[in-house]
């Protein structure tokens, strides 16, 4: 499909640290699809997924889950949304269409879609509790709703490594960026409390120092938040490069996030709560 004109969004993600105006975000959000991408495929995989779908991806980033997903639904539709799409491409399928939308404002007709899939974006969305609501209505009578975030794990005095200042810098700035990542301990029972059917949930801890794309992960964050965690104050140069040294070297192994998947199917009969 044809790309549409964008303009430049000013919600607080979008033009913070985490921005796509960033020159490293692109390569960031890559190693972060290949990080998560096998979790997630693996997930929608094992639904009943057929050609003929229609799917939503709300926030999808740099595209790797549309574009799948795409591959999957030839004789259906995929629709990639994102505050700020920049790093989609509409034209790798004509079953795919990009929008830039801002999911706390925007609305979709009941019954769209056969599949939403949201992949690490509402804890980001200070409205997140009535977009997640809203999307078990967008879904038809018997559709998927697939919910992924990230829970940030606050590190242990006691088992302090190179990496805890970091995750420690990381939390103070969430909320700067709008992000709540408590939220998505509460994602599975919120979800469950929409009426929805079949739940599953299933947790994925995000290593550091096991080598792969998660080590990867690790070393772009570390470039692009570093230096501002540095002129904060929220971290040391010396924690920045001592962090930087063990990620080079492969001397540390670590986890402070868990990748939570919750997801449930609309009832086919009776309306969702």
């Amino acid at each position: 499909m044809e790309a549409a004109q964008h303009h430049r969004p000013t919600d607080a993600y979008s033009t913070g640290v985490l921005g796509k105006h960033l020159p490293t975000e692109f390569d960031r959000l890559r190693a972060l699809e290949r990080t998560l991408d096998p979790t997630s495929i693996s997930i929608l995989e094992g639904l009943p997924l057929r050609p003929g779908w229609h799917c939503l991806e709300m926030g999808a980033g740099a595209g790797s889950m549309a574009y799948w997903l795409a591959k999957q639904c030839l004789a259906g539709h995929v629709l990639a949304v994102d505050v700020d799409p920049r790093y989609l491409d509409a034209g790798r399928a004509a079953n795919l269409d990009v929008a830039q939308l801002d999911l706390a404002t925007h609305d979709f007709p009941a019954g769209s879609f056969d599949l939403v899939l949201s992949r690490a974006v509402l804890s980001h969305i200070p409205e997140r509790d009535r977009v997640l609501r809203e999307a078990v209505g967008w879904l038809r009578p018997g559709g998927w709703l697939v919910v992924q975030d990230f829970v940030l794990l606050a590190p242990e005095p006691a088992a302090a490594s190179p990496l805890t200042p970091f995750i420690n810098a990381m939390i103070l700035a969430g909320p700067r960026q709008g992000n709540d990542s408590r939220w998505t301990r509460r994602m599975p029972a919120a979800l469950a409390g929409l009426g929805m059917e079949r739940p599953h949930l299933r947790m994925t801890p995000v290593t550091a120092g096991l080598g792969g794309p998660a080590d990867e992960l690790w070393r772009i964050s570390l470039r692009q938040l570093g230096p501002v965690f540095v002129e904060s104050g929220a971290m040391t140069r010396e924690e920045a490069d001592t962090l930087a040294d063990a990620l080079e070297r492969g001397t540390l192994v670590d986890f402070s996030f868990v990748f939570v998947s919750a997801w449930a199917r609309r009832p086919l009969v009776g309306r969702p709560r």
